[in-house]
């Protein structure tokens, strides 16, 4: 379901994600602030490496630490529209705030340490494996920045890219570096679950607990998705992906489509964005209707260019078979281009549609034609399919393809249907069933969302403890209370 527009924004975004995840926290990074909204003039203040906040023996929070932090704060209220604090008491309420959060992380890591918790070789491999898959990502996204730049060595510019993002975050590491702080970081946040894990062992739910949980969750779903019937495709599927609170409540109208999608390489080309300009120009000023027409009739009858005394209110139009013919022209010049751009894509499109039709099942040519990274993320998809809305108007799926869905019988599948430069061909699953689930149907999940909720609880209450023991932590106010003023 991935429209070209979003993938052209991947690039930008993981850049941002790059600088703005690591920065604020980066350890031999010189603390950087991951914006440029230096309110408390963080980079010029001579005092950055003071102590702020002492944990333990082993743990300390910076002045500059806690400048950045802040900084970035305001740089998101920015973004949001919001006004930064101006007042002594607002700035020290996000003061405190930003300095809870930073002690927070660290008292985990100073009890993780207390109670000896280390990593098992199986948790460590899942560490090594999220640093791979995030390198992987980044460095995949320069890569094609640096062939959308046009890089005589791909592989040297994308490094270089890297680069220049770890320095413009302000990081003093190279990627091989920041691979290594990264992982750091990694075995650090897991270190922190697995602690969580320790401390939230002996959690259980009652049975009075979950019949409650289940009754409330139930009479908020069934008014939820009643009135907003829409809602429901995201919600279950974020509960399949990711797990929390199960659906008890499936509103009529839904069914399950896999679906195969293939884009185009590369970018649209100039030439054809500047004839589309043009195109878009002419049929805003007489009408795409009108246009068409008055081009099948010249066309069929292949008019002379003397006919010029036309007026649009008429079905025809002014400027008469001169305009229309130079109409045509940059019409046809546009349609090849964009032919050109898509050509690779609609042949592997067509490559899919030929293997479904010599009776290959729909989920092995999936996997090997489809390019949508929801069924590789999560592959319970593969199986299931994923949640189509059509008894009204779906929010996430285009109205063309939940048109061609509503025509399918179950276990059929659609031609090849190009929408938003993306071809896709999909495969109507079968319907969701609707109604409501009974505590039987599902104590298991509504169970461990209540063993979730009392954990969390039990975990924040353990880390407010912890937070408040002026035997583990000890802090500095003058250090930091000028920040932001």
């Amino acid at each position: 379901m991935l429209n070209n527009t979003w993938k052209k924004a991947l690039s930008a975004l993981i850049a941002v994600a790059l600088t703005l995840s690591f920065a604020a926290c980066g350890k031999g990074a010189n603390n950087a602030s991951p914006s440029n909204a230096t309110s408390s003039n963080a980079a010029a203040d001579p005092d950055r490496d003071a102590i702020a906040v002492q944990v333990g023996d082993k743990y300390t929070i910076t002045k500059g630490e806690i400048a950045d932090q802040y900084d970035y704060m305001v740089s998101m209220y920015s973004a949001y529209g919001m006004s930064a604090p101006t007042t002594d008491e607002d700035i020290e309420a996000m003061q405190d705030n930003v300095v809870s959060s930073l002690v927070t992380e660290k008292i985990k890591l100073y009890e993780a340490d207390q109670l000896g918790i280390t990593l098992t070789d199986e948790q460590k491999a899942e560490v090594e494996k999220q640093v791979d898959e995030q390198m992987t990502s980044y460095t995949d996204s320069f890569r094609e920045q640096a062939k959308q730049e046009g890089a005589a060595d791909v592989e040297a510019r994308a490094l270089e890219i890297f680069q220049e993002q770890i320095d413009a975050a302000g990081m003093e590491l190279d990627v091989d570096g920041f691979r290594n702080f990264m992982a750091e970081r990694y075995t650090e946040e897991a270190i922190k679950e697995a602690l969580k894990a320790e401390v939230t062992k002996g959690v259980t739910a009652t049975d009075e607990e979950i019949q409650t949980y289940f009754d409330d969750l139930l009479k908020s779903q069934k008014e939820t998705y009643t009135t907003t019937p829409a809602d429901f495709g995201y919600a279950a599927e974020d509960f399949q992906m990711n797990g929390g609170d199960p659906m008890l409540y499936t509103p009529e109208g839904y069914v399950r489509v896999r679906s195969i999608s293939i884009s185009p390489a590369g970018e649209v080309s100039a030439d054809y964005t500047a004839l589309k300009d043009e195109l878009t120009a002419i049929e805003t000023k007489y009408g795409t209707a009108a246009l068409s027409a008055l081009a099948d009739k010249y066309a069929a009858k292949n008019a002379a260019a003397t006919d010029t005394s036309i007026n649009v209110t008429t079905g025809e139009i002014e400027g008469g078979a001169e305009m229309v013919s130079d109409y045509i022209t940059k019409k046809a010049a546009a349609d090849a281009l964009y032919e050109e751009f898509i050509k690779d894509a609609r042949e592997k499109a067509n490559e899919a549609l030929a293997s479904l039709e010599a009776g290959t099942s729909f989920e092995d040519v999936l996997k090997k034609y489809g390019e949508d990274t929801m069924y590789t993320q999560y592959p319970t998809f593969v199986d299931t399919g994923l949640l189509m809305y059509v008894g009204g108007a779906d929010t996430t799926w285009n109205e063309e393809l939940v048109k061609a869905v509503g025509l399918l019988k179950n276990g059929e599948h659609t031609g090849v249907i190009l929408v938003d430069d993306v071809f896709y061909i999909l495969q109507l699953v079968g319907s969701e069933p609707a109604g409501e689930k009974t505590l039987t149907d599902a104590h298991d999940d509504i169970k461990a969302a209540v063993i979730t909720k009392n954990s969390d609880t039990l975990w924040g209450t353990q880390i407010e403890t912890w937070q408040n023991d002026t035997k583990i932590v000890k802090y500095f106010e003058d250090v930091y209370r000028s920040i932001g003023k």
